[in-house]
């Protein structure tokens, strides 16, 4: 279904290999591959897609001991637009980091898929998380899912830094999944997989401090896929609908155990009509611990 998107390791194939005991650099491209068997440490893992993203890692190479570091994007299936901007922004971001940073390997980027995940989490359940917590985005869940599989690959390749983009406020909008109790539900699912994840731009809020970390003139919006789902945690007035105890609990005792179990059996090599029966369980319980 997804053979038009460049450069993608399925989460399958990844779990195939670790459960295998084969090398992890089995389902890697090869350029990917062949960067990382020498790669000096420490090695650090970064999201990769849009802007956030390239200002979060350039943030943390400015005041962190990176060696080689890893862009990683994911596959996401409310998504569109044209997969050359990844080509683009990575040119951009290596010659950057060239520039500044000249001892750090910078590896070619890739992006990670998991589709059977993402509707896990933000599809299957969507009317019992509605009725349970009283509104549902998929925003959350969505990015929960990717760092969920990047926490795995990071630990796989024995690296305990994950870099991520998420920023709080993007002028005076403030988006759902990039709130403080988002950013900590996602830490505490990376912890407990051995990963540090960090959120260097969290707190970032003037226009000028990105611009320096960028170093290039890159605007809000640009060089970026879209979503069939932005805005959705938007009210018609341009206010976030969620408060943050909703999306704390929602985290806490719905997605982060929920996307745990799921890891938990993808990496048993659990898939098709057995995973969604033994998620579907796990959904139940945590949803009648909600409601008694």
């Amino acid at each position: 279904m997804y053979d038009h998107v460049p450069r993608r390791v399925r989460f399958e194939d990844l779990c195939a290999v670790l459960a295998e005991g084969r090398p992890i650099y089995d389902v890697l491209p090869g350029d990917v591959a062949a960067a990382l068997r020498d790669a000096p440490g420490p090695l650090c893992l970064t999201d990769f897609a849009g802007r956030d993203s390239v200002a979060a890692a350039m943030a943390w190479l400015g005041s962190h001991e990176v060696a080689t570091l890893l862009p990683v994007g994911d596959v996401v299936p409310t998504r569109y637009g044209d997969w050359r901007v990844y080509d683009d922004n990575w040119q951009r971001m290596h010659d950057e980091v060239r520039r500044r940073y000249p001892d750090v390997r910078f590896v070619p980027w890739f992006v990670v898929e998991d589709v059977d995940t993402w509707r896990l989490l933000n599809g299957r359940y969507l009317n019992e998380i509605i009725r349970a917590f009283g509104f549902f985005s998929p925003c959350l869940g969505c990015h929960l899912h990717f760092y969920a599989l990047r926490a795995v690959l990071a630990n796989a390749l024995g690296a305990d830094v994950l870099i991520s983009g998420e920023k709080e406020l993007h002028g005076k909008k403030r988006k759902a999944n990039q709130t403080v109790e988002a950013v900590d539900a996602y830490r505490s699912f990376s912890r407990p997989h051995g990963v540090q994840h960090h959120f260097p731009i969290h707190d970032v809020t003037g226009e000028d401090q990105m611009q320096r970390l960028l170093g290039d003139g890159w605007q809000e919006g640009e060089r970026q896929l879209s979503c069939v789902m932005s805005g959705n945690d938007q009210g018609l007035d341009g206010k976030p609908l969620l408060t943050p105890d909703q999306i704390r609990s929602y985290m806490q005792d719905f997605a982060v155990p929920l996307a745990t179990r799921i890891v938990e059996l993808r990496r048993q090599r659990i898939r098709g009509r057995e995973l969604e029966q033994r998620i579907d369980s796990e959904a139940r319980a945590l949803l009648a611990v909600r409601s008694a």
